[in-house]
């Protein structure tokens, strides 16, 4: 069985030193939560579900942040750096064979952050393990 921990740790470990870690201008977080006062592109890993069996699946959110573009006084998402973000981010966890585990994106949005001039990439990725 793995753990929640583990399962950051694996999903963690698939994006650190990819195209899209070295992309982004912030830091790739395991804490489920981004670095205080940040306003770079961080990169935040965290578990939503973790079901337990013989064919354990747990969903994991990878979220990006980007900064909007501000435009005559009024706050606009960056189109261009979701764009790239968003191919990058697509492109390593469309499909992931890791070994023992498995990841496949399975939806990925652009929501603004709430309080915030930024939206957020917000990538759902299925996580499975077969526990032996």
């Amino acid at each position: 069985m793995k753990t929640v921990i583990d399962i950051k740790d694996d999903v963690y470990n698939v994006i650190k030193g990819s195209a899209l870690d070295e992309e982004a201008t912030g830091k790739l977080c395991k804490s489920s939560k981004r670095p205080a006062n940040s306003d770079k592109e961080d990169i935040v890993i965290s578990v939503i579900g973790n079901n337990v069996s013989q064919m354990q699946e747990a969903f994991v959110y990878v979220n990006i942040y980007v900064k909007d573009n501000i435009r005559d006084g009024e706050a606009e998402i960056n189109d261009t750096r979701c764009r790239e973000l968003c191919r990058l981010a697509s492109d390593l966890l469309e499909v992931h064979n890791g070994g023992c585990f498995r990841i496949t994106l399975v939806e990925q949005t652009t929501p603004p952050v709430n309080g915030k001039d930024e939206h957020f990439i917000k990538n759902k990725i299925l996580y499975q393990y077969c526990n032996e």
